[in-house]
């Protein structure tokens, strides 16, 4: 029990467990310790773990469970878990009780206990575990080498712990934050270039020497293959627009995602005695070393450091907005007189465990989700119920309720480094005018998190979150996915809206097929503006679609009549159903995929159904599964993918994330004819130059890197350099013309040298 009088947590007397009391700003708050009477953790099994080593490697799991029963036999012992890895030869057992380790340990001393092979088992403290090789008999890496890669992972896990400066968190969450914007756009463009469209380019002609080996060795059935396309070897092949910069460069977010944890301050000094020994007097001088404690307390932000640096305020993040910063005020106001720990996903014990806060500076709601463990204990709990939290939980969330729910959320003190003329950031100038207008909490009893169907509770105001964008008006649910920034949201969009008026001639008999379209933002968005004249939007999330439905209706389109239709499906299994109810009208689609990309399913049916002329695919990945997307839509056609291919026509970057490295680009695709895919029979070497066979022009005065680029040329006119042609550059620079190549005599009477004719 807790009582304000005397601050003190009272618990069963035979668990020898007494925390300590921890007074926060002169208060009575009374918090949780984290320590027990014996030093460690009171949710931490660590100090009941033992190591047992010269376990037979290959031991089977039956075998392995009677041989830790023969362990304890006619004992009053249990071990409540175990671990070993597939091939090494030692487990890690959870005893059920602190004093059961010693007596555990003292059946191992005597040297009898062997393995088949007769090698004697050794046990020891899985403290003394962490501080060795990491289980693996040195094999792989000692302590303290850094050379090799077998302690890595348990190098990161026993982390010694620090705390973060500001500067350190926003090196971590926000790269770029000491740069230029210019500079930032710069970097993006760079990128895009070297390590997108360039490895678009590597990758498709990998697939080609690959469809050209398969012929040469009479596999896959294939008799030859299309040659190289011209969007490969021309100069224009893939044409870069200019970046697109954001539109609000500080306080863009509209959605966070914070951590329960603990912040990590530094305490006053501590007095560190080492001993210092005199080796010609053989005494020990006691030197005394100052040593700065850590102090923690429970609290909600950033893990910019992993566990071992704790959680990090919002306050300090240019891109954070106020309201999110005043949310978490609230929190940590809470939970400092709060009896309910925050989790912790390391030994899975606790209770709070994320803090979901959503807004719109536009409609002036704020959304809030709460995802907790069950009040009786996480998946880590122990079996003594020293983790049920049940009696107190329901009178805790309503306290919290309270709290949230009061008023105006205030408004935070501030401190933003003023390194750059273009800063907009403030300290709190505006006061913030967002109420809280829902609020609902998650019970979720999993090890990662939860997914967008799990099961919410509703508890104070509305059930969903409404924004404006651009023309129209949508309903967000607590698990539906929307750009994290509206306002990048519709510079984004309209860049969608150009793309697809390219190629509606006839807008009003256009169908737009939206693939993994969400709540539908792109596709009424497209039909607001009058770039099409029928959306169908897929996507396989139920919860998406009923909120995409709904936004039919708020932005006054008919439910019937087929102007706009949403389906939960996978795409590639409802597009060729919907197609054939269209007839013969002009198709263009749009996929706004994952991080993970389109599924290779959908790449088929996007690239099979002919009546498809147009893809605009917009992605937030543009590095990674933008690549392999490309190869998919774009190869020779193949019995998986008989369609003809599409082509790269033009990439769009737009910059909605300042301050850190990521990017969206927007990727025309459109399809190719017999005549293209049959243009190209040869590259001669004195037809394209490298540039040309690389196929990428910018707009931008950015000079890609050689080895990332692989020699692009930009509209400046700056020639990369080695590698980048199929000729050879003389002592000059200059390029050989043909005259020379072919054995005539220049002006002055001089011969071609053999460089120039190679």
């Amino acid at each position: 029990t807790i009582t304000d009088d005397s601050n003190v947590v009272v618990t069963d007397e035979s668990k020898a467990v007494v925390p300590s009391t921890t007074i926060t700003d002169e208060s009575k708050a009374v918090v949780p310790s984290t320590t027990t009477s014996e030093g460690g953790r009171h949710w931490d099994h660590s100090t009941r773990k033992v190591v047992v080593r010269n376990i037979f490697k290959y031991i089977k799991a039956n075998d392995l469970k009677r041989l830790m029963s023969s362990w304890t036999d006619n004992t009053s012992m249990t071990i409540v878990k175990h671990k070993k890895a597939p091939k090494g030869n030692w487990v890690v057992l959870t005893l059920g009780h602190d004093d059961m380790v010693t007596p555990f340990l003292e059946l191992f001393k005597d040297g009898t206990l062997t393995n088949k092979k007769g090698h004697v088992m050794k046990a020891h403290r899985a403290s003394e575990h962490d501080e060795r090789d990491g289980g693996r008999d040195g094999k792989k890496r000692k302590d303290g080498d850094q050379g090799g890669r077998g302690t890595n992972k348990r190098a990161k896990s026993t982390a010694e712990e620090c705390v973060k400066t500001p500067d350190e968190v926003r090196d971590k969450l926000t790269p770029l934050w000491n740069i230029s914007y210019e500079k930032q756009l710069q970097q993006k463009t760079r990128t895009i270039v070297n390590k997108c469209l360039a490895k678009m380019i590597s990758e498709m002609k990998a697939k080609f020497r690959s469809l050209q080996k398969e012929v040469r060795r009479g596999r896959g059935g294939r008799t030859s293959v299309d040659p190289m396309y011209q969007w490969l070897v021309q100069p224009k092949g893939i044409k870069l627009d200019e970046i697109i910069s954001a539109p609000q460069k500080y306080k863009y977010r509209n959605k966070s995602e914070l951590t329960f944890g603990y912040r990590h301050e530094y305490g006053p000094e501590e007095e560190n005695t080492a001993a210092k020994t005199d080796i010609s007097a053989e005494q020990s001088v006691p030197e005394v070393v100052p040593k700065k404690s850590i102090i923690k307390t429970p609290a909600v932000g950033f893990m910019a450091a992993g566990w071992s640096g704790g959680v990090s305020e919002p306050h300090c993040l240019q891109n954070i907005p106020d309201v999110v910063c005043g949310v978490a005020d609230i929190v940590n106001q809470f939970l400092s007189d709060s009896p309910i720990p925050p989790y912790n996903s390391r030994v899975h014990q606790g209770i709070w465990r994320t803090l979901t806060i959503r807004t719109s500076d536009r409609t002036k709601e704020c959304m809030i989700i709460i995802t907790h463990a069950p009040s009786t204990g996480g998946v880590g709990k122990r079996d003594d119920g020293a983790d049920d939290y049940s009696k107190v939980f329901d009178s805790e969330k309503e306290r919290l309720t309270k709290m949230l729910t009061a008023g105006a959320i205030p408004t935070p003190a501030r401190d933003f480094p003023a390194l750059h003329d273009e800063m907009e950031c403030d300290s709190g100038a505006t006061p913030c005018d967002i109420h809280v207008t829902s609020l609902l909490f998650q019970e979720y009893e999993g090890l990662s998190n939860p997914p967008p169907e799990h099961p919410i509770q509703h508890v104070y105001g509305k059930e969903f979150l409404e924004e404006r964008l651009l023309q129209c008006q949508f309903q967000i649910s607590p698990g539906a996915f929307f750009q994290v920034t509206t306002e990048g949201a519709e510079t984004l969009y309209n860049v969608v809206v150009e793309k697809v008026k390219e190629v509606a001639k006839e807008p009003e008999k256009t169908m737009l097929f939206d693939v993994c379209c969400g709540t539908g933002t792109i596709g009424l968005t497209c039909l607001k503006e009058g770039a099409v004249g029928k959306v169908v939007g897929i996507d396989i999330s139920e919860p998406a679609i009923k909120d995409a439905i709904a936004n039919v209706a708020r932005n006054e389109f008919p439910l019937t009549g087929g102007v706009a239709e949403f389906i939960a499906s996978r795409a590639e299994a409802a597009m060729n159903s919907e197609i054939k109810k269209v007839g013969d009208c002009p198709i263009v689609a749009v996929v706004d995929p994952a991080r993970e990309g389109l599924h290779q399913d959908v790449c088929r049916a996007l690239r099979n159904e002919r009546k498809i002329q147009r893809i605009v695919y917009v992605s937030c990945n543009p590095t990674g599964s933008l690549v392999k997307d490309t190869v998919m839509l774009c190869c020779p056609q193949t019995k998986k993918y008989t369609g003809l291919p599409f082509k790269p026509a033009c990439a769009r970057p737009v910059d909605m994330f300042p301050l850190t490295p990521h990017c969206e680009l927007v990727v025309t695709f459109d399809r190719m004819t017999e005549d293209e895919c049959n243009g190209v029979k040869t590259i001669h070497n004195d037809a394209p130059d490298k540039d040309g066979a690389d196929g990428i022009k910018t707009e931008n005065n950015v000079v890609p890197d050689k080895d990332e680029g692989d020699g692009i040329k930009t509209e400046n006119n700056i020639v990369p350099d080695k590698g980048e042609g199929a000729g050879v550059k003389t002592e000059n620079n200059d390029v050989p013309v043909k005259e020379e190549c072919d054995g005539v005599k220049g002006v002055n009477n001089d011969v071609p040298v053999k460089d120039k004719c190679d």
